[in-house]
């Protein structure tokens, strides 16, 4: 298997673990340990592979953003799950682009922020979702589920699924072909 093929097939599979995180903590705000330890292994395998030189300094990196959003994960300013998600995206890239990331990320957020805030001013104007007292309630399931919970999350002002941005910054950098 040549370098660049599995270059390739580590960043499809980074993408698929960050599309999972997102999706989970886009409908349970929870992001698994397991999809965390799975982009910290394949970004440190990948850096073993492509500079092992330069290992140590993305190890350094990865554990500085813990320890900094750590803070404010302890702080409740973030989630912790956030916290180590956006450290073991780190690991992904070379240490000399993990601040193009952390940007890449921060702006994906801020989209994200944006649209959040939208909606919730849309819903402010919308009447609450109720059933009639003729109607009978029937059970919601899978997106439609996932929806109606994303909807009474945004008009009570809940916290973000941060990990869509996480996912989206490592999209953003990615197409830039940087990674």
């Amino acid at each position: 298997m040549s370098p660049q093929s599995l270059q390739i097939g580590s960043s499809l599979t980074s993408m698929i673990l960050l599309s999972v995180a997102a999706a989970t903590d886009l409908k349970q705000r929870r992001i698994p340990n397991g999809i965390v330890a799975a982009v910290a292994a394949i970004g440190l395998t990948q850096g073993i592979i492509a500079r092992p030189g330069q290992v140590w300094l993305s190890l350094l990196v990865a554990f500085i953003v813990l320890y900094g959003l750590g803070t404010l994960a302890h702080h409740q300013v973030i989630g912790g799950g956030d916290a180590k998600l956006i450290s073991a995206v780190t690991l992904l890239v070379p240490p000399a682009g993990a601040g193009q990331i952390l940007i890449d990320i921060t702006l994906a957020g801020g989209v994200l922020s944006c649209i959040y805030l939208l909606a919730r001013y849309a819903l402010g104007s919308l009447p609450a979702a109720s059933s009639g007292a003729g109607e009978v309630a029937r059970p919601e399931a899978g997106i439609a589920l996932t929806v109606r919970t994303e909807r009474v999350r945004i008009a009570a002002g809940g916290p973000l699924p941060y990990a869509v941005a996480v996912l989206g910054g490592a999209l953003i950098y990615s197409t830039r072909g940087l990674v």
